[in-house]
């Protein structure tokens, strides 16, 4: 009923209040249940906070070099605690971020500015220069932005399951509310004004230039929500980065994937070796 009434306002609203509409629901977070394995992990984790207020939240294990690791849209740092938990037990410090609207965090809303303005945020606050940078879907795209838009950097990055550029939250709008195409073009724009580019800039790839072999791509082939066929393209746009597909996990399943964590160590593994011993 609501998504009959939402989609029979867009058809009747002018654009101006159309795009208010589209924001504002598309803003609206939800926060998954954390499941007996995350709870497992996040009791091994100790909490700290972020942010010029104090009061959002992120969770640490381990010590050595950091990690920092960023959920997506709609995820929490719940969904990444085991993740952590095994890159700890390496030799890392790992750090798992709440986004504004996520988690432990505050607020009902986000947005991808909120994504980039929080991963520099907690980056500044930690103390230690940042090693690596793990993130999935919509948080390894923001993350790879930051890069150039906060001047975040790290000898490694991986990208679990990120889409080249923003287009999940326009397919999600596209097939849920059916808005006319200007109303489209409206939010394209409005995306794109917090990535500081054109949309067009965005659907080249702009985000993961110059990542090259610093850069892990990890996919699975039965993920719906952003199909595995975006790691080839990104490793097309990136030169050198290192891409492995599996099935049939998932979008979100994934994460807890052994594959993933065996990948991800191996990847972070031998660097962190010459770091230490320099």
């Amino acid at each position: 009923m609501v998504l009959q009434l939402t989609r029979f306002l867009l058809r009747l609203s002018p654009d101006w209040l159309g795009i208010r509409l589209i924001r504002t629901l598309a803003a609206r977070t939800q926060r998954p249940r954390i499941t007996e394995v995350q709870q497992h992990a996040m009791a091994r984790a100790d909490r700290l906070h972020y942010g010029p207020d104090g009061q959002h939240a992120a969770w640490v294990w381990g010590h050595g070099p950091l990690v920092v690791l960023v959920h997506g849209w709609n995820g929490r740092a719940a969904q990444l605690a085991p993740l952590a938990l095994d890159i700890a037990q390496r030799g890392f410090r790992c750090v798992a971020i709440d986004i504004t609207g996520h988690g432990s965090s505050p607020g009902q809303r986000t947005a991808w500015a909120c994504f980039i303005d929080d991963i520099a945020a907690l980056s500044q606050s930690l103390g230690q220069e940042v090693y690596a940078y793990v993130g999935h879907s919509a948080g390894g795209l923001a993350m790879m932005a930051t890069r150039a838009l906060k001047g975040i950097r790290a000898q490694r990055y991986v990208c679990i399951c990120a889409p080249s550029h923003p287009f999940p939250p326009i397919d999600v709008i596209r097939a849920r509310l059916r808005p006319r195409t200007s109303l489209l073009d409206l939010y394209k724009r409005h995306i794109a004004r917090q990535f500081q580019a054109s949309w067009e800039e965005l659907e080249r790839g702009r985000a993961y230039m110059e990542a090259g072999s610093d850069l892990l791509l990890f996919y699975d082939e039965a993920d719906r929500l952003v199909a595995h066929g975006e790691g080839d393209r990104i490793q097309r746009l990136a030169p050198g980065a290192r891409l492995t597909k599996t099935t049939p996990y998932g979008h979100t399943k994934v994460l807890s994937a052994p594959e993933l964590a065996e990948a991800v160590g191996a990847f972070l593994l031998p660097h962190a070796g010459l770091a230490r011993a320099a």
